[in-house]
């Protein structure tokens, strides 16, 4: 399976990158819109979306990425206080949202639930 990880923190996203990577699923990184993009013009049987939503543009990301590929499952994620920025994953399509601090820890178990 392939998965989109947007995340400009390299700690995480490295963490989260590995465990993806040890379940043997494929991992593309884009921390902005356009090289995601590129990425899923590139890759078309990307299934998931996994995006940090604070930072680089990750609420747009989610917005275009829903508007041109609504068939990508998307796992987000931002500080647990931010309950706006939550309630607007949720409006734009995310069918999880979780926060920052459960994401390294969840990130497989989330995978497969939209994969399942």
């Amino acid at each position: 399976m392939k998965v989109l990880l947007s995340d400009s923190n390299l700690i995480t996203s490295s963490k989260v990158s590995s465990l993806l990577k040890s379940q043997g699923w494929n991992v593309f990184s884009a921390s902005r819109w356009n090289k995601a993009k590129e990425l899923l013009d590139a890759n078309p049987d990307i299934k998931v979306a996994v995006i940090n939503l604070e930072g680089f543009g990750g609420v747009e990301l989610l917005e275009n990425l829903k508007r041109e590929r609504p068939d990508i499952k998307v796992v987000a994620y931002c500080g647990h206080m931010n309950i706006q920025l939550q309630a607007k994953a949720k409006e734009l399509g995310a069918e999880i949202v979780v926060p920052n601090s459960a994401i390294v820890s969840s990130a497989v178990e989330l995978v497969k639930e939209l994969t399942s």
